[in-house]
């Protein structure tokens, strides 16, 4: 079986897989880990497409904290629907991610990622001190849930399939993405920009570009989060949220679109499933992510691939 066709085979299997979770538990909290799941996986994969050009954003969660903002306050006080809110929170956010970018980009390396960081301390500064818009420390309390066809999707099951939905989607567009001239004009940058600028590749604009879709889309993916748990403060989407979409992108394969959803699928219920190990739940943690990435450099996501060369090996004759 080639690479390809089980790649394919993978993906027919995962859609199944997932499509059929509400209906293969109905513990409320697995699935509300399988939610979390989804929008980590958005997380992890928007932010993987800043670090396709390159770059190490530390800023991650802010721009979500962002989006998670505008959609609430826009459903409480301005009565917006939800899922026109979730938009709108996603194109206000990479624009202001696209402003922004135009500024920061200039920055290289620890520069860039020491900046990104910054921008999410402001962030989490204006939110606790503009009390009067986001209520401070105490947060916003009461969002709405998002509502198809008027119906709420209150329950955790419903939300799921939205949540799946929107994953699909993120999933569908970023692969489309990276296969047409934009993914090429990326993967140029990310391997040398100098190369990228006189091969006559705008390398400012295709870094805006990638900054401002992946920052849009985790705004739009921190809304839906702020209308599922309903509710959200300065303590919903921090520096350790950004540190935990990185790992998760490292964990999973960055060099993959897949490795992201990899590394949300492991390591959001990891946690949870150690809770009862008190005393060494953090030391087995560490141990588990080191083994990972000192023994599959790739990522999880480069098991496939080890399977296939080992294979290959013992059928090719020596």
């Amino acid at each position: 079986m080639s690479r390809k066709t089980l790649g394919y085979a993978a993906a027919a299997a995962g859609l199944v897989l997932a499509i059929a979770v509400p209906q293969l538990t109905a513990n409320q909290f697995y699935l509300h880990l399988a939610n979390l799941a989804l929008l980590n996986a958005i997380f992890a994969m928007s932010l993987g497409l800043i670090a396709a050009v390159g770059q190490l954003s530390l800023g991650h969660a802010a721009f979500a904290a962002i989006g998670a903002y505008l959609s609430a306050l826009g459903a409480m006080q301005l009565k917006i629907p939800p899922i026109l809110g979730i938009v709108l929170a996603g194109l206000v956010t990479g624009l202001l991610a696209a402003a922004l970018g135009r500024v920061i980009l200039r920055l290289r390396g620890v520069y860039f990622v020491l900046v990104t960081f910054l921008v999410g301390q402001v962030c989490t500064l204006v939110a606790l001190n503009w009390e009067s818009v986001t209520r401070g420390a105490n947060g916003l309390v009461g969002i709405p849930p998002i509502r198809v066809f008027d119906q709420a999707l209150g329950s955790r099951a419903y939300f799921y399939y939205a949540a799946l939905t929107a994953f699909a989607t993120v999933f569908v567009f970023i692969w489309a993405l990276m296969r047409s001239q934009y993914g090429r004009a990326f993967r140029s940058i990310a391997e040398n920009i100098q190369l990228a600028e006189s091969s006559g590749i705008d390398t400012s604009r295709y870094q805006v570009i990638a900054f401002a879709l992946g920052s849009g889309i985790a705004g739009a993916a921190g809304a839906a989060m702020a209308h599922y748990i309903r509710y959200i403060s300065p303590d919903t989407f921090t520096f350790h949220d950004s540190v935990a979409y990185i790992t998760m992108l490292v964990v999973g394969g960055r060099q993959t679109l897949v490795g992201g959803v990899l590394g949300a699928a492991f390591l959001t219920p990891l946690p949870e499933l150690l809770r009862g190990l008190e005393g060494v739940q953090h030391i087995i943690y560490g141990a588990i992510l080191l083994g990972v990435l000192l023994f599959l450099p790739g990522g999880l996501a480069s098991i496939g691939k080890r399977v296939l060369r080992r294979k290959k090996g013992v059928e090719t004759p020596t």
